[in-house]
């Protein structure tokens, strides 16, 4: 048994031995039919231990006529698949297999996983394919690949490839295998990619799902793209952010890709789906490449779609060629944009033009975004990309981008994406429940030749120099009346007729009501009670002189002489001060502001972000590193008006000084007490508002509109401190408290533009009526009252003697200041309230109508007053008044034409943008500026020749209002 038991073992065992040597002897005869190819070199794989080598598996259906097989076996556990085309096949095409087949598809054979490519075939022969490996999971991939005549196994049936044939798309099947290794058991899975031919201007629709991959294939003849460019579009109803349609547009040069549904920025809110995804394909020829080279004839676009839905996606795939992609000079080109279809087009400067203006206009407000960029590929088009271009600006309505020929010399592009949101435009407001299409036009534009550049800045210049040449007509006349030694009226630049001795012709003075003053009698003598020996602190110390204050500023009826007692060198002094602390305020404060504005210029240019400044666009001409320089330039008239108020004040200074030489009553006994430092310092300011002016309209914006209305507010203080030294020489603010005032209201205008909420509105309201009571306490008794722990024990002393007799308590000691403090307080107290309630936005204008409005009513109070008091206005002056008058209604009315304002975004701002109305060069605004600058100059010379008809009358009977 033992033996017969050994004997059928080894009749086993040389069964199987023979098995074992055909079978060996088979591989062996395979082997040399079929040669291995040369491998690719790639480094070492580490093995896994569960994994094992798997044989190529070898089709039964292959022809005889069919070209050799290339297999390969690459074990690369931590790689992606990179599946390498045969040199037949485009070098640019590539295969991306991020889908997994669905379980119907899966199909169990050798315990392979097979993955069917169907490629369109190129030549006799199908594309081959070399190369297989190993996922991410350590899963082993092996590669088959036959011609068309080959049987196709699809779904675990076999079919003919004439049956493909047949169809309407010429296709091949390449099966891919891919083995899935988990454990002991292996999967396979057939995964379909389908090549198809399209041709442009036709509609292919094809259903997709995890288990195949489409790739669409449309050639052109490059030459076709020199007036038109390739658009690609692409829509899938039914896809979803879970499972999208995946979309690779690929060309010679380039690779566009997107998804379906279009998912918006990570930090935008997803208001509504886009399941249509279009895009201008940017042309091959203005990709940048670092080799010289041209381009191939016939172009070949390839579209690969696919998607990981377990279940069948329907999409619609079209190429079209886009005619009107090419924008010419002065003709309107209409679109329709959607945050999922994107439009750009192309310009080329004509030889002739160097400089246009991109017009964007949009029937409705949705947030969109125009950029600029050079001809260059890629195109950023979409809302992720489109600010990596060369400028950019956000929309709604309007928007307008100045390019210049030196910037873009080959040409450039111009952009436009629909935004998801409306965030970008308005933090505050969002549209909903809308579809979010824009339907637009774009024009480009020629701006003005260098020649209308130069006419329209010489006629600026022309303008202000016909100030000059006025004066200059006026200052001759004066001079040669003054040779004739005729007697006549103040000229433009006479401050009295005091110019010569002859011209002198006084009236003996006669003693002012109540004054006290011994010398009064007999004005050829100086007077005892002058104080021309001290000092002005020096009085201000003694005791003595404080009781003297008290006589002569308590009495019921004031006059200039009673309020001109100190020494005219000391106020001369006193109002020099007003200069050299305008030059100190506008040396620190001017510096840091140009440095600030040059740092903005140059954050716009590298950046190309157009929303950080709120230019009219429409009316914006760039010089030199200054993107809009009218707006700058026509500030000029501030600069020269200034310089020539301070010339006249210069002028009038030397004539008055050398008069007083001649004869020093002039100085002491007639007219109004001549003090020009206040004057030098308004013409300063109004200097100074022309440069800061020009710096903040280099970049106008929020943040530095402090800067155009610093020296207005410094111009009115100045102007109201001017008008009340006339006949309040002695008792008039000190250059450093006026300062130190102006700076307090700076600062509360910084706190207003940064902080715009209502509880410090009310605390500014509150500050600003303290002080305007204050200051009325101040200037109804004349300097003489004081805050100080006393002040309760002087009004109870004030309320005893008040109610002793109550006939008298609605009698004012001085009806004419009362009646100008109450009228002051209720026009602030006004203000006050519309602050509150209101809420301006823009602080620092509002605090700016506080100044003006209590400066024109001082002067209105002023002429009244003069009026009232029998004194005339002289012709020059009057005429003046008119024409100041005049400057500022129709300045007003320029002001109020906004064409930007940074009271709302940068794209509603540029809704008020508008063309240029004057040579073509200047806006509404900057006649503002011109029209302003003269009303101001207008308003300073009324101030300085205002009281030119008390030049002969004796200060003793000049009152004091």
């Amino acid at each position: 048994m033992m033996r017969g038991g050994a004997g059928r073992v080894g009749r086993w065992e040389v069964m199987l031995g023979v098995v074992v040597a055909i079978w060996t002897l088979s591989i062996v005869v395979l082997a040399d039919l079929h040669p291995e190819p040369r491998q690719p070199h790639y480094p070492e794989p580490r093995q896994s231990p569960n994994l094992e080598p798997r044989q190529l598996h070898i089709p039964k259906s292959r022809q005889p006529d069919e070209p050799e097989l290339h297999q390969s076996h690459i074990s690369k556990p931590h790689q992606q698949h990179n599946f390498r085309p045969h040199q037949d096949y485009p070098q640019d095409s590539r295969y991306l297999p991020h889908h997994q087949s669905t379980t119907q598809n899966e199909q169990y054979r050798h315990g392979l996983k097979s993955l069917d490519f169907v490629t369109q075939p190129r030549g006799q022969h199908a594309a081959t394919y070399n190369q297989a490996e190993q996922d991410l999971d350590g899963n082993m991939l092996t590669l088959h690949s036959y011609n068309e005549n080959d049987y196709v196994e699809q779904n675990g049936k076999k079919h003919n490839t004439s049956i493909l044939k047949k169809s309407s798309h010429r296709e091949r099947s390449i099966e891919l295998h891919v083995n899935k290794v988990n454990g002991s058991s292996s999967l396979e899975e057939i995964i379909h990619s389908v090549v198809i031919e399209g041709k442009f201007g036709e509609d292919i629709k094809e259903d997709i799902n995890k288990t195949s991959e489409y790739l669409f294939e449309f050639i052109y003849n490059a030459t076709e793209l020199k007036s038109s460019a390739v658009r690609v579009t692409v829509s899938s109803p039914l896809s979803g952010y879970t499972y999208p349609l995946l979309v690779v547009v690929r060309q010679q040069r380039g690779v566009l890709s997107w998804q379906i549904p279009l998912e918006p920025p990570a930090s935008t809110q997803i208001l509504k789906e886009y399941f249509t995804v279009s895009h201008t394909l940017c042309p091959v020829k203005n990709y940048k490449v670092s080799y010289e080279g041209s381009l191939d004839t016939t172009q070949r676009l390839f579209i690969d779609v696919s998607t990981s839905s377990p279940s069948n996606l329907s999409y619609t795939v079209r190429a079209d060629f886009k005619d009107d992609f090419f924008i010419e000079l002065d003709r309107e080109r209409f679109f329709n944009v959607t945050p999922a279809e994107p439009v750009f087009y192309e310009f080329k400067f004509p030889k002739d033009v160097d400089m246009v203006l991109v017009k964007v206009i949009a029937d409705d407000d949705f947030c969109a975004m125009v950029a600029i960029q050079n001809i260059t590929c890629p195109v950023f088009d979409s809302e992720e990309n489109v600010e990596f271009g060369n400028s950019y600006q956000t929309m709604t309505s309007r928007a307008g981008i100045t390019v210049r020929k030196l910037d873009y010399p080959n040409g450039l592009y111009v952009v436009v994406v629909m935004l998801s949101s409306d965030e970008a435009c308005s933090s505050s407001f969002q549209h909903v429940y809308q579809g979010r299409k824009k339907k637009g036009e774009i024009k480009i534009e020629e701006k003005i030749t260098q020649l209308e550049y130069l006419a329209a800045i010489f006629a600026g210049l022309g303008y202000c120099a016909l100030f000059y040449i006025v004066t200059l007509i006026l200052a001759c006349i004066s001079y040669i009346r003054s040779k004739r030694k005729q007697p006549r009226e103040r000229s433009l630049l006479d401050d009295s007729i005091l110019g010569t001795p002859e011209d002198l012709n006084f009236s003996d003075p006669s003693p002012s009501y109540g004054a006290n003053d011994t010398s009064a009698d007999n004005p050829s003598l100086p007077r005892t009670a002058s104080d021309s020996s001290l000092d002005e602190d020096d009085i201000d110390m003694l005791t003595d002189a404080e009781s003297d204050k008290d006589i002569f500023r308590t009495k019921t009826f004031l006059y200039v002489s009673d309020l001109a007692r100190k020494e005219m060198r000391v106020l001369t002094k006193k109002s020099q001060l007003y200069i050299w602390g305008l030059l100190t305020v506008g040396v620190f404060y001017g510096v840091p502001v140009i440095q600030l504005v040059i740092t903005y210029q140059r954050v716009l240019d590298e950046t190309g972000n157009q929303d950080l400044c709120f230019y009219n666009f429409w009316c914006a001409h760039p010089l030199g590193p200054l993107s809009d320089f009218n707006h700058v330039f026509s500030n000029i008239g501030y600069i020269l008006f200034g310089v020539l108020f301070v010339v006249v004040c210069a002028r009038q200074n030397h004539r008055h000084t050398r008069a007083a030489q001649i004869d020093y009553k002039i100085d002491k006994y007639y007219g109004i007490p001549q003090h020009f430092g206040i004057f030098y310092a308004m013409g300063g300011s109004l200097i100074m508002e022309g440069l800061l002016s020009a710096c903040y309209h280099i970049c106008p914006n929020n943040s530095n509109y402090q800067f155009d209305t610093s020296f207005m507010y410094v111009m009115s203080v100045l102007s109201m401190l001017k008008i009340y030294q006339t006949r309040h020489p002695d008792i008039n603010a000190s250059a450093s408290a006026t300062f130190v005032t102006l700076a307090v209201a700076v600062l509360l205008g910084v706190i207003g533009v940064l902080s715009r909420n209502l509880l410090f509105l009310i605390i500014f309201s509150m500050i600003h009526v303290v002080s305007c009571l204050l200051l009325s306490c101040y200037i109804y008794y004349m300097g003489r009252w004081k805050l100080d722990m006393g002040l309760f024990m002087r009004m109870k002393a004030w309320c005893l003697s008040e109610f002793s007799d109550w006939r008298q308590i609605c009698r004012p000691m001085y009806c004419d200041r009362m009646v100008l403090l109450l009228l002051g307080n209720a026009a602030n107290w006004c203000l006050a309230i519309y602050g509150i309630v209101t809420t301006p936005k823009d602080f620092a204008s509002y605090l700016l109508v506080i100044f003006l409005t209590n400066l024109l009513l001082y002067i209105a109070f002023y002429i009244i007053m003069k009026l009232r008091h029998s004194e005339r206005l002289l012709l020059q002056p009057l005429v003046y008044l008119v024409l100041c008058l005049l400057g500022w209604s129709a300045g007003i009315y320029f002001y109020t034409q906004h064409t930007t304002t940074w009271e709302l975004t940068p794209a509603h701002s540029r809704q008020y943008n508008q063309e240029c109305v004057l040579l073509h060069f200047y806006d509404t605004h900057d006649i503002w500026h011109f029209l302003s600058a003269g009303a101001m100059f207008f308003g300073f010379m009324l101030l300085l020749t205002l009281d030119d008809d008390l030049a002969q009358t004796p200060r003793e009977k000049i009152p004091v209002f």
